[in-house]
């Protein structure tokens, strides 16, 4: 027996809140594509224009919000644009290596260290732009993870 589109469609959202944790994964805009996909199945009748845009804002700003909070913030704790930039960069460079345990080395030691180079006297600094700069990337995800949750909430909600 087949499934109803809307059932797929709530069960690839699920899917996509799920890997809101992995790696490499554009979540949130597989998201949007999902709610767009069923929503041209129906003609745009189902969930509605309003219901529609907000869930594909709202799947958007998930992927925004993953792209932006650990340079966010980096920033906050004192790191430099440029910094956490570079940390990003070789922690992409560490996943291919060590797996997401890299991405979280790379992000954390390149941002300390820069962070002493830039100021030995103060090595506390460095630590501090490090952890924010680390925490800020790993609580992205869980930020990420909520606003699909939600979106898969209220799609099911009006679609169901």
């Amino acid at each position: 027996m087949a499934l109803p589109a809307a059932e797929i469609a709530v069960g690839m959202l699920v899917v996509w809140t799920a890997s809101s944790f992995v790696p490499f994964v554009p979540s949130g805009v597989l998201a949007a594509l999902t709610v767009l996909g069923y929503a041209s199945t129906t003609g745009v009748t189902e969930p509605g224009l309003a219901a529609l845009t907000a869930l594909v804002l709202v799947s958007l700003s998930a992927s925004a919000a993953e792209l932006l909070s650990g340079m966010v913030s980096g920033r906050i704790g004192g790191a430099s644009t440029r910094t956490v930039g570079l940390g990003t960069v070789v922690g992409i460079a560490l996943v291919f290596v060590l797996g997401p345990v890299g991405f979280v080395v790379g992000l954390g030691g390149t941002v300390f260290v820069a962070g002493l180079f830039e100021n030995a006297d103060d090595p506390r600094a460095a630590a501090r732009q490090s952890a924010y700069a680390v925490i800020g990337a790993l609580a992205s995800s869980v930020i990420q993870a909520v606003m699909l949750a939600s979106v898969t909430v209220a799609f099911a909600l009006s679609v169901l």
